[in-house]
């Protein structure tokens, strides 16, 4: 904490403490939505788009991944409930992981998908 000296008296300053629901909130929900919203395709499916929506899923999920593992820290570092948090980190990563394999497979299906139509039309 810092300290200032006012009139012969320390006034002591709260720090501002970073919340670990607001972590995993900004970290699982918000971040990742923004970021599919934000690259997602809203016109014709071209390499380009399905890459960019592939790449924002994986990031959205990294992302998710790094505020389960702050969640985590913190609360081991203020000594609270370390069973629950762990146990709310094991899921988010797991789901994190298997969201990252499925755009991988959505991925590839979208390549395909384009491939087929460029061959049905002859470019």
């Amino acid at each position: 904490m810092s300290a200032e000296a006012v009139h012969g008296q320390t006034v002591v300053k709260p720090q501002r403490r970073i919340r670990r629901s607001t972590v995993l909130i900004l970290g699982v929900v918000v971040i990742p939505a923004v970021l599919g919203l934000a690259l997602n395709s809203y016109g014709p499916l071209t390499v380009d788009s399905a890459l960019r929506m592939a790449a924002a899923a994986v990031a959205g999920q990294t992302i998710a991944i790094l505020s389960a593992i702050a969640a985590v820290i913190l609360t081991i570092k203020r000594r609270q409930n370390l069973a629950v948090i762990i146990i709310i980190a094991v899921l988010i990563i797991g789901n994190a992981l298997n969201t990252m394999g499925a755009a991988g497979e959505s991925l590839i299906s979208w390549l395909d998908l384009i491939a087929e139509v460029d061959r049905r039309h002859g470019q």
